[in-house]
């Protein structure tokens, strides 16, 4: 079986929000199809930076139909489907199939902790539902790794084409490309460490900064492809304090959403428990744009 392969720059998304708390999909909507103008070539939907968490199965089902009627055929559409445990992430992944996405990035399991065997199991049963698998590796936010061993036992399985790598551990990435490239697409997730993972090779990302930064993004992409790390670097650099902004924070999405707000694109407030930023660090916020180029 061909399995599926991931390219370039794909945003995790914001959820838009109504200053009641609503969904905006027009907001949405606005905001897709500036990630496609820019150059995107995969949108990100019902992740951490989307706010998932937070959302009803209702809702979740709502903004997969959206991307899917605004970037389906121009896009790869994902869903994110991960949730403590395998059954509720069976029903998020056939809901995602259903409303037509083109693959699911699933996080490991979190409050309810699996061993390395139920991991394997997990995933497997996520394979086959039937739809593309993106593994989704955040250790610091679940306590618990996909580790190497595992991760050579799932990607042998049909439906797992992908790893997002998003602990930050270099080495541990650097190895899962040596072994892994073959089978899976090994996709970073770092904001802070764009250069560095296009550096090792990684062909795709999959990052919140996505939500602001699209173009430049895509041009590090394009200077690291072509051998130009002068100008590549050159560009990390003005990213890179927004960039740790967003990875730094406990308040995680609120940054990116008040980052998009500021760009003047739909955004709204964050849902509780995650607060909106203060206005101390949305003015540091603006500054860090202003530093880019981006405001």
């Amino acid at each position: 079986m061909k399995k599926m392969k991931f390219k370039g720059l794909m945003p995790a998304i914001i959820t838009p929000m109504n200053q009641d708390g609503e969904l905006d999909l027009e907001g949405l909507k606005e905001n897709i199809e500036f990630y496609i103008e820019a150059g995107c070539t995969g949108i990100v939907a019902n992740g951490s930076t989307g706010e998932a968490v937070n959302l009803s199965r209702e809702e979740r089902i709502a903004v997969i139909k959206k991307v899917v009627e605004i970037a389906k055929g121009k896009v790869k559409v994902i869903a994110g489907t991960g949730a403590p445990t395998t059954n509720v992430t069976l029903q998020y992944t056939r809901d995602a199939m259903d409303a037509g996405a083109d693959a699911v990035l699933v996080i490991t399991p979190f409050n309810a902790i699996p061993n390395q065997e139920g991991l394997y199991l997990h995933y497997k049963a996520v394979a086959e539902v039937g739809i593309p698998v993106i593994m989704y590796n955040l250790p610091q936010h679940t306590s618990v790794e996909i580790d190497l061993e595992t991760m050579g036992r799932l990607v042998k399985l049909d439906n797992i084409v992908g790893l997002k790598e998003s602990s930050g551990n270099l080495g541990y990435f650097g190895e899962a490309i040596r072994r892994f490239s073959g089978d899976i697409t090994p996709i970073s997730g770092c904001d802070d460490l764009i250069l560095q993972t296009l550096s090792m090779g990684t062909p795709a990302l999959i990052l919140a900064f996505g939500n602001i930064a699209p173009k430049m993004i895509i041009e590090i992409f394009n200077a690291v492809k072509n051998n130009d790390f002068i100008s590549a670097r050159e560009k990390y650099y003005k990213l890179l304090p927004m960039a740790q902004a967003i990875g730094n924070s406990v308040n995680f999405p609120a940054p990116v959403k008040e980052a998009v707000r500021l760009l003047g694109r739909p955004s709204g407030p964050p849902r509780l428990s995650t607060l909106p930023v203060e206005q101390e660090e949305s003015e540091e916020i603006r500054k860090k744009l202003i530093y880019a180029g981006l405001l």
